[in-house]
């Protein structure tokens, strides 16, 4: 059976910001002083409450930096949501019909054994995946994400969820940039270059060393023979806080 929790962050954030905005109105405050505090325009704000413009997270931030509103107001507004849409009458599906125009599966970076997918009946980049994100327009092209941990790579945040675009023509391959290399062995994320006719070399971006000069994350030899898939990271997402700030459908089977 499939269970969908979706949490609409955007459509939240821009009620509790619309709500913040009448109640300074109402303690007179005028609408102008809130719009130039915030450094936009009255019109601005006006197509917020009008139009379907949302109130980013750095809006909402101004507003309670100028204001001495409580942020966790709003994070506390998110977590209650969250709760109430997991206790909502559960919407069934069927595992083909999730893939969308912006939903991709969701993994962790942690290597599974291709053995051991196959016993378990998933496969982490198709569309069997437990675990499913939506980008929306985020990231055009996007095919998976993963959860990346570690300080190999430190310009991603321990905990961050790469989002990748899996690469079909290997000659397409951009040397110098990042991506997520799966093998017969391991999954890892390193910047690659060309290694030579049998191999690519894989680089971290961490160029630690210990106290003899030499470097903690040493490069990397990567057989071609061994890759399976290989995967441009287009971006990574990061959560504001513990309770799912990032859009995900769950699969409970």
């Amino acid at each position: 059976m499939i269970y969908f929790f979706m949490l609409n962050i955007p459509d939240i954030r821009k009620e509790w910001f619309l709500e913040q905005v009448v109640a300074l109105k109402e303690k007179g405050i005028p609408y102008n002083e809130i719009a130039a505090k915030l450094g936009v325009k009255p019109q601005y704000l006006n197509s917020i409450k009008n139009t379907d413009r949302g109130a980013s997270e750095k809006l909402a931030l101004k507003l309670c930096n100028a204001f001495g509103i409580n942020h966790n107001d709003l994070l506390r507004r998110l977590q209650t949501k969250g709760k109430q849409d997991a206790t909502l009458p559960q919407k069934k599906s069927s595992p083909i019909e999730v893939p969308s125009r912006g939903r991709i599966p969701l993994s962790d970076a942690s290597y599974i054994s291709r053995t051991a997918k196959k016993d378990l009946n998933i496969d982490t980049f198709q569309g069997q995946a437990r675990e499913w994100i939506d980008t929306g327009d985020l990231f055009p092209g996007a095919t998976s994400a993963i959860r990346h941990y570690g300080d190999s790579m430190p310009e991603y945040p321990s905990g961050c969820i790469l989002i990748l675009k899996r690469i079909v023509d290997s000659r397409l391959i951009i040397w110098g940039r990042n991506y997520y290399v799966e093998t017969t062995e391991i999954g890892i994320t390193k910047r690659l270059q060309d290694g030579g006719e049998n191999y690519i070399i894989g680089y971290s971006s961490n160029l630690e060393t210990y106290p003899d000069g030499r470097l903690i994350h040493e490069p990397v030899k990567i057989p071609k023979d061994s890759i399976h898939h290989i995967h441009l990271i287009i971006g990574y997402v990061t959560k504001e806080f513990s309770n799912e700030a990032i859009p995900i459908v769950r699969h409970t089977m």
